[in-house]
Formats: C-alpha cells, sequence, structure tokens
C-alpha cells in the first residue's frame, strides 16, 4: 500500500522530530566529545556541541521514509547522496579528516549524484549567456555540488546563519515546484531546519556542524538537477540567487586569500559575515543577511513561475547591489 502526504504533512512532521531530535543529539553530542572548543579563529566563546545536524538529516530522513511514492524519484537520490555527505562530515566533527580525504568523498558522492539525477545542459545565467555546455555540463555539475557544499560550510561560521539560510532556500524550491518529490524534499529541509534554529538561534546551544552543513549543502546544491533537463540550468539560477549571499561572500573571501598566498582550506575569521558579528553581533547579521536572501529568493521564484527569463539581469543586478552593500559595511566596521 502506498502511503500518501501532503508536503504541508511532510514540512510539520519534519519540523517536529528535528524539535525532538535535536536536544538528544546535544546530549550525545556532549557525551561522545563532539565539541567545538573556542579558539582565536572561533565566533563564540564557550564551548558547544557541534554535529547538531544529524538531527536536521535523520529528521528529513524520517518524515519521508513513509512517503513510497517519493522512493522511486530521482529527489530519493538527492536525499541519498546528501546523507552521504552528511556522514563524511559527521566523520570530520569526530575524527577530524584531512583536506584531501574529504574532498576526495565530496568528489566521488557528486559524480554519482549527478550520473543518476543528470547534469547541465547550459550555463545557468540569462540569455543571451546561457550558452549549450555540451560535455562541459557533466564537470560543471559536480564542480557546483561540491562548491556550494563546501561554501554553505564555510558560512555555518555566526548562530543561527546556515540553518535560517537552509530554510529560506528550501522554502523557495517548494514554491518554484518544478517536480514532486523536490517539494517534499525542500518542505522537508526547509521544516527540519526550522525545527533545529530554536537550539542553533544565538547564542546558540548547538551548532550543526559538519554532518548539517554538508547534508544541507548537498540537498540545495542537487536539487536543481532533479528538474527537467531544458530547465536545469534556470533551477540552479534561482538556488544560486537565492544562496548568492552565501556563495559572494564564501567566493570574495576565497580569492582574496589566495591571492596573498593563504591556506584557503584552513578555518579562520576572514568572511564579511565574521566581520560583522563582531561590531552588530549574530542575530543582527544572521537577520540582515536572511532579509536579503529572502528577497532575492522571492525574486528568483517570480520569475520561475512567470517564465520571463529575461528579468533575470534585474535580480542579477539586485543581488550586486545587496553584496556591495554587504562588503561596504563590513569594510566600515574594520575601519572603526
Amino acid at each position: 500500500m502506498q502511503i500518501q502526504a501532503s508536503p504541508t504533512m511532510v514540512g510539520a512532521l519534519a519540523f517536529g522530530l528535528a524539535l525532538a531530535l535535536t536536544p538528544a543529539l546535544r546530549g550525545l553530542a556532549r557525551r561522545f566529545g563532539l565539541l567545538d572548543r573556542p579558539n582565536r579563529r572561533s565566533s563564540h566563546a564557550t564551548v558547544v556541541p557541534r554535529a547538531g545536524g544529524a538531527a536536521v538529516a535523520v529528521a528529513v530522513l524520517a518524515g519521508l521514509a513513509p512517503v513510497t511514492a517519493f522512493w522511486s524519484g530521482d529527489a530519493a537520490a538527492v536525499l541519498l547522496g546528501s546523507l552521504a555527505l552528511g556522514a563524511i562530515g559527521l566523520a570530520d566533527d569526530r575524527f577530524g579528516l584531512s583536506p584531501a580525504l574529504r574532498m576526495a568523498a565530496q568528489l566521488g558522492i557528486a559524480c554519482l549524484l549527478v550520473l543518476r539525477v543528470g547534469s547541465l545542459e547550459r550555463l545557468p545565467l540569462p540569455a543571451p549567456y546561457d550558452l549549450a555546455l555540451g560535455p562541459l555540463g557533466v564537470p560543471l555539475a559536480v564542480l557546483w555540488i561540491i562548491g556550494v557544499v563546501n561554501f554553505f560550510n564555510f558560512l555555518d561560521g555566526i548562530d543561527g546563519l546556515a540553518a535560517l539560510q537552509a530554510a529560506i532556500t528550501a522554502a523557495g524550491i517548494a514554491l518554484a515546484s518544478w517536480e514532486a518529490g523536490a517539494v517534499l524534499l525542500a518542505v522537508a529541509v526547509a521544516g527540519a531546519a526550522a525545527g533545529f534554529l530554536p537550539f542553533n538561534w544565538s547564542p546558540a546551544s548547538v551548532f550543526l556542524g559538519d554532518v548539517g552543513s554538508y547534508f544541507l549543502g548537498g540537498v540545495l546544491a542537487a536539487l536543481p538537477l532533479t528538474a527537467a533537463p531544458e530547465a536545469r540550468s534556470s533551477a540552479v539560477l534561482l538556488v544560486a540567487l537565492s544562496l548568492w549571499l552565501f556563495l559572494a561572500d564564501a567566493s570574495f573571501t576565497l580569492v582574496r586569500r589566495a591571492r596573498r598566498g593563504a591556506r584557503v582550506w584552513e578555518a579562520h575569521r576572514e568572511h564579511l559575515y565574521q566581520h560583522l558579528s563582531q561590531r552588530f553581533g549574530h542575530a543582527r547579521v544572521t537577520l540582515g543577511i536572511a532579509a536579503g536572501s529572502t528577497l532575492l529568493t522571492a525574486v528568483g521564484v517570480a520569475i520561475w513561475r512567470s517564465g520571463q527569463t529575461g528579468a533575470a539581469w534585474t535580480a542579477l543586478a539586485l543581488a550586486i547591489a545587496l553584496f556591495a552593500g554587504e562588503c561596504l559595511a563590513s569594510l566600515r566596521v574594520r575601519a572603526a
């Protein structure tokens, strides 16, 4: 017998499960030594359990487990691949994997996901730059997944930011509704991230950890690939718009550090949001970035639903303006 479930039911179940599971997993993290101890690169001053993102992953899985129809589609492959990424993150939280091992594992999982779900046919830009990719579509899709997973991890540096961003982007994917399974997975992620957020809000009593950021980054990056082949580039563009302030901050900081010869894989406190949080506090910065992300997500969904892809240039201009404002605010903070 197939069990049917509405997106609202799935989202509510994932929310409740995350709300119930997070305190339990927080206690387990303390018991097994999964603790984030403050150091000179930290944005917190007390010992905080990490790997709480496992509660998000379990809540999503449990929320979708009884929905039989979900498991026959591409979104199920996205969920399983993202759970594998989360397992790599959990191993890193517990044992501290080398950057080379982490990257090799991410590369393997991303390749399998792209081979199972599909690659990009066109460059995810508005016309006339939505060029056909041909054989480059596969490596670019793999690079997209790996980039989002790691950049999402980089931006999980202050209380509430990554969990709230995940909820916003997942909600945008659900509203875009390009595939039934993608909608179910997106609402489950949005619900679970929202259920985790009260414990992760400033001052956080538990962190997502790599298990949470890898899982969430994997889901958000791979879900656009479940759209119809001719629509995948537009779906990726929508998600990129929603994640813009994450992706732009991570890219800008990565290039700046690489230019001066710093080890780009090492933890640091040089992201724009980290500078801002030192002046304005975690909650205000998280809400500010979330407001910008919500605006970009709403614009992206509106463009997707209207089919007026030419308006994406206006959305990109808005995204650049928002990031420029963040850069200016960060410069002022550092100059003060």
